[in-house]
């Protein structure tokens, strides 16, 4: 593989296998969804031996098979050079593969160093719904995620910020000290709660460490949603206060009718 990690594994969270439904069943859409979900790297492969691995770390046995891959259907985070490389994948279930078999393997990543190893959920005949399917799934579990953001918001609003300045809340003393700015939001529609007057303060912070990275940073000037909570934090100084933690908590102005909408539906 030209992607080299050297000696750099990485271990994920196993999840159990699901065998997907039979084609026409019912429960195909809700068990394909279950393992969409599951996975983190999908792909259109064909198994090149059985019995067999490209990592030394890997015992080759009957619930292991090297994969040529054909088509990465999803793989964030996954090295960008992966079509036609020879994979291992580790079989939910033993002899479940042959050789010059090809299929869409639903997979969680495992291992990357002179190889990339992966354990396998489930696979299934390919087929050119995959992306479509797992494209479907992925935004119906980002309406759900935000549609809980949206429920646990006390307020949302959609402005622009007015202007910016570091907070009078004290430093803590630590490299984890998110160094709270406030945003003045000019707001010019409430989507969600009440606010007083044309507009709000909110908090985020500021610092760039590892445990904020996540968290939105604003700017003068910078238009959007913002969904508005109390209490994130039970750090001093913030009580009571608006804050913007999440990486959910701001959105880009073009998503304000689908927060719209999701928030009808949280009612």
């Amino acid at each position: 593989m030209s992607h080299v990690f050297a000696l750099a594994f990485i271990l994920f969270t196993l999840h159990p296998a699901e065998t997907p439904g039979s084609p026409g069943d019912p429960q195909q859409q809700t068990s394909m969804e279950s393992l969409i979900r599951q996975a983190t790297f999908i792909f259109v492969g064909t198994v090149a031996r059985t019995n067999a691995t490209t990592m030394s770390e890997v015992q080759a046995s009957d619930s292991t098979a090297v994969v040529r891959v054909d088509e990465i259907v999803e793989a964030p985070g996954a090295p960008p050079d992966l079509n036609g490389q020879e994979i291992t994948v580790k079989l939910a279930t033993a002899g479940s593969v042959k050789a010059g078999e090809q299929a869409t393997f639903y997979t969680k990543g495992w291992l990357l160093g002179e190889s990339m190893a992966v354990i396998e959920l489930s696979h299934t005949p390919t087929s050119p719904q995959a992306h479509e399917q797992v494209e479907s799934t992925r935004r119906k579990a980002a309406d759900e995620a935000l549609k809980g953001e949206i429920t646990s918001a006390e307020a949302i609003v959609a402005g622009t910020v007015a202007g910016v300045k570091p907070s009078s809340i004290r430093h803590i003393g630590s490299e984890h000290d998110p160094d709270f700015y406030e945003a003045e939001i000019t707001v010019d529609s409430v989507v969600k709660g009440k606010v007083t007057g044309h507009s709000v303060v909110v908090l985020f912070p500021n610092s760039d460490d590892m445990m904020w990275q996540g968290s939105p940073k604003f700017k003068q000037g910078q238009q959007g949603v913002w969904l508005l909570h109390r209490n994130q934090t039970k750090m001093p100084g913030v009580k009571d206060q608006y804050t913007v933690l999440n990486p959910l908590d701001y959105q880009e102005r073009g998503e304000l009718e689908r927060i719209r909408s999701l928030s009808k539906a949280a009612k």
